[in-house]
């Protein structure tokens, strides 16, 4: 028989992918309803159903695998969820049994049969129904920490449970069987981890194994689980079949715990890695349901991190989530690590022991959707939300709206009455903006609002804002610049003057350039120029300054009253520089020196309202 306490079965699968929480997009067959397909014509197959020893009915959901007489696992299944049935290959002709586990209840076997070459066999199992409770295991049942523990202690009972999930989730994660949507969030804290600096939102979707999947187990047992420098630091969680595989259970021990009132109704199976290990390690609690004997989650912490104090009190660590899906299979329903960044000041870098915390990394995901050949199978939780509408000056709702959070890549636009939803939101306080692309050729960024989000909150938390109207923002940009009555003469042409010209000067990188600002030269004349030329006998034309505006924080200008239907050059200039406009020499140097820092524009009378981008290559 094979023991309840034997403690898992060594992998050998290889992974290639890091846990930096990434999507596999590797293509996949199709899931055939967990029926595997013989190979060869020659192949040696057992198919048939599981059953209900007391009343025949079928069992689903149980994982059937193919063990020779040395008790080694050749091939394992999931039976179909509605039918029991099931279908393996044997690799060659010889002597093999079943075995039948479903979580929460006691395991079965078949007797042992013989397989020659090319045969079929159908045989059934009948297992009796004979339901394993979790309840009334305590921690102090076993306080030892102990390698593979032996059958009949409380912890061997426990671990068996959280082999059959983690076996499931390790097959379903070899098949690749499902498409996931996943969302992956990045976000940057600071030291006190009150304010987040930055935070970094995608969305994939592809086939693949599984949402995650962390280095191979023998790599992490020989490396470890972490690598530090002063430079950079990186971070590994174990997967499934890291938790199973032989190199993780022989330097790892195992004991009870429990939850407390903080998390009740459920027990944990708690490890640490064995005394003297010589690098860096994790220890952590697997828990699973007492009352159905059900995985519920992982979480872990890093040990033996050979770094400053400072980063180790940081408490870097991680936690992953599981979850069962009606036909049997197990799913990663979202995942988190949390990692220090570490900061080393110019006259202590070649100190690695002088580095300290210079702020907190978070990286999760969600698993938002997961569709199988049935359909959807699984719908993740929407997390904290933050609701509401967005009206116009009028009270009407507002599409096309923008509304986002400061400092994250979390942005909505709003639907054809004006609503939004922002999803996925870890509890705490949010800053939240709206803009418009009507709104955005002007600069306009609405006043932020604070928005919390409470912990477990079922409805999301509204907030509404309404866009100003047109001539409130106008009024604005141009406050202090009364428009001109006046036109302009183009010739003996009139100008009239009703453009506004706004836009942000940043270098390549994107960042605002300091100190600059924006001047507009024309070649159209005031009313007394043209009285003063005419007078003269002299019609020159030349370039004159017409309007200057400096650029604020964010690299913002603009510039009011401009004539329209002419050529103007806009120019960008450190505020103490001085061009002539009509020295041809001196304006192409410069805009050999700093490319885009010259433009020429025409700003037609049908469009009055333009928008001047200004990337200045170099400065």
């Amino acid at each position: 028989m094979h023991p309840p306490s034997a403690i898992g079965i060594g992998r050998r699968r290889v992974h290639l992918t890091p846990l930096d929480c990434v999507i596999r997009l590797a293509c996949t067959v199709a899931f055939l309803a967990g029926l595997s397909i013989p190979s060869a014509v020659s192949a040696q197959v057992v198919q048939g159903r599981l059953l209900d020893a007391s009343d025949g009915t079928s069992l689903g959901t149980a994982m059937i695998t193919l063990v020779d007489r040395d008790d080694r696992e050749v091939g394992r299944v999931l039976t179909r969820s509605n039918s029991g049935l099931f279908q393996l290959n044997a690799p060659a002709p010889g002597e093999y049994r079943l075995r039948a586990e479903r979580i929460g209840y006691a395991t079965s076997h078949s007797d042992f049969f013989s397989l020659a070459v090319g045969d079929t066999l159908a045989l059934d199992i009948r297992a009796r129904v004979e339901a394993i409770s979790l309840r009334g295991i305590e921690a102090v049942a076993d306080r030892q920490c102990r390698v593979r523990p032996g059958e009949g202690l409380a912890v061997s009972r426990v671990w068996e449970e959280a082999r059959k999930a983690l076996e499931a989730a390790a097959w379903t994660q070899e098949r690749g069987l499902y498409r996931y949507y996943v969302l992956r969030i990045k976000r940057r804290l600071d030291r006190s981890e009150r304010r987040v600096e930055s935070e970094d939102r995608t969305y994939e979707q592809g086939f693949g194994e599984a949402p995650y999947v962390s280095l191979p187990a023998d790599s992490l047992l020989t490396v470890g689980f972490a690598r530090y420098s002063p430079d950079e630091s990186v971070f590994w969680a174990p997967d499934a079949e890291v938790l199973l595989s032989d190199d993780f259970l022989d330097t790892h021990c195992f004991q009870i715990r429990q939850g407390g009132d903080a998390i009740a109704g459920v027990v944990g199976l708690g490890f640490e890695p064995v005394p003297d290990r010589p690098v860096t390690e994790i220890s952590g609690t697997i828990w699973l349901d007492q009352s159905t004997s059900q995985l519920r989650w992982l979480e872990f912490q890093y040990e033996n991190l050979d770094a400053p104090r400072s980063l180790v009190e940081a408490a870097p660590g991680g936690r992953v989530d599981f979850h069962a899906l009606p036909n049997g299979t197990w799913i990663v329903s979202s995942w988190s690590l949390r990692m220090f960044r570490a900061r080393v000041d110019v006259d202590t870098a070649a100190d690695p022991a002088a580095a300290t915390l210079d702020g907190i990394t978070i990286e999760h995901g969600n698993v938002l959707q997961v569709q199988g050949d049935e359909g959807v199978v699984f719908e993740g939780d929407p997390g904290g939300r933050i609701a509401g509408t967005v009206f116009d000056s009028s009270g009407v709702g507002l599409p096309g709206a923008h509304v986002f959070i400061e400092g994250s890549g979390a942005e909505v636009v709003t639907d054809a009455e004006g609503r939004f939803e922002l999803a996925h939101l870890g509890p705490r306080t949010y800053t939240v903006h709206f803009t418009h692309p009507h709104l955005q050729q002007f600069g306009y960024w609405s006043e932020p609002t604070e928005v919390r989000v409470e912990e477990g909150a079922v409805a999301p938390t509204r907030v509404d804002f309404e866009a100003p109207a047109l001539a409130q923002v106008i009024h604005e940009i141009c406050r202090g610049v009364e428009q001109p009555t006046a036109p302009l003469f183009s010739g003996t042409t009139l100008v009239w003057r009703n453009a506004i010209l706004t836009g942000r000067v940043t270098s390549e990188a994107g960042k605002p350039v300091d100190g600059t600002s924006v001047r507009v030269y024309t070649t159209t004349s005031e009313f007394e120029d043209v009285v003063a030329s005419i007078d003269a006998l002299s019609f020159t034309t030349e370039w004159r300054t017409l309007a200057m505006a400096p650029t604020n924080s964010s690299g913002f200008y603009g510039v009011c009253w401009l004539p329209v239907d002419e050529s103007l050059m806009v120019v960008a200039l450190d505020e103490e520089e001085e061009i002539n406009p009509n020295d041809v020499g001196q304006v192409l140097g410069l805009a050999d020196l700093f490319p885009g820092s010259v433009r020429l524009v025409t700003i037609p009378r049908e469009a009055p309202y333009q928008q001047l981008d200004i990337v200045i290559t170099s400065r």
